[in-house]
């Protein structure tokens, strides 16, 4: 069955985390089966920020190399891609970029990379180049994330995204990352895996955001509800 990544509320385990560079010390606090390090693209909704900081793109390869020592084949760590859709037009040719930083991230050897795969925001041509040149440089790699359908709410092009990426990559396992749950029945056949941390917000229109812990637990608990429901259903 398709996993769902995220990082549960303090207290609540959960088998498949999402941590990224702020929050990885929750890796050495909880268990899991497995996880994935996200490079934090959180930055870019400030559009201002052009890309990751030159500090950064230096120490996480070798932070990433420790933590693959530590944790082995449980974790996967994703490589810094530059997502075209909190701000469109952000990074210039944002696929390129991300392009580049595939090929001199996978050759930084000793850590279990994820790929991801970009696009310009809403461009279903663009995905397509994406498709092929990654696979260009990557081959057969065993796993693959697309990165483009991160904040996108449009189902078809979501569809479209997951539909070319297995196509391109048959044998790979394929994650989607912040996909909406709107999508997931559309979707689920091509996919292996995706994350979310939108489970803090309500599932019923009118109600709040988590306040608390006692929240937390509760959304937490709807949402998991929800996935269930949608692939019982699918």
């Amino acid at each position: 069955m398709i996993r769902f990544y995220t990082l549960p509320p303090s207290g609540v385990e959960w088998p498949y985390l999402l941590v990224n560079p702020r929050n990885y010390k929750e890796l050495f606090r909880r268990s899991f089966s497995h996880a994935i390090l996200d490079s934090g693209v959180l930055i870019f909704v400030d559009p201002e920020i052009k890309d990751y900081p030159c500090w950064f793109l230096k120490e996480y390869p070798f932070k990433a190399r420790i933590l693959t020592n530590v944790f082995g084949d449980k974790l996967w760590v994703t490589i810094p891609d530059l997502p075209d859709d909190y701000n469109p037009g952000q990074f210039g040719d944002n696929v390129e970029k991300t392009l580049e930083r595939i090929e001199e991230f996978l050759a930084f050897e000793g850590v279990n990379w994820l790929p991801v795969i970009q696009s310009r925001y809403l461009n279903r041509f663009s995905f397509l180049e994406s498709c092929k040149r990654t696979r260009d440089i990557i081959g057969n790699y065993p796993r693959v994330a697309i990165g483009t359908v991160c904040k996108c709410r449009n189902l078809d092009f979501i569809e479209y995204c997951c539909v070319t990426a297995r196509r391109f990559f048959p044998k790979s396992w394929i994650h989607a990352f912040g996909l909406t749950l709107s999508a997931l029945p559309k979707v689920s056949n091509y996919l292996d895996s995706f994350d979310s941390t939108a489970w803090t917000y309500p599932r019923e229109p009118g109600k709040p955001s988590c306040k608390n812990l006692k929240d937390r637990k509760k959304y937490f608990r709807a949402y998991i509800d929800r996935i269930n429901e949608i692939l019982e259903g699918n």
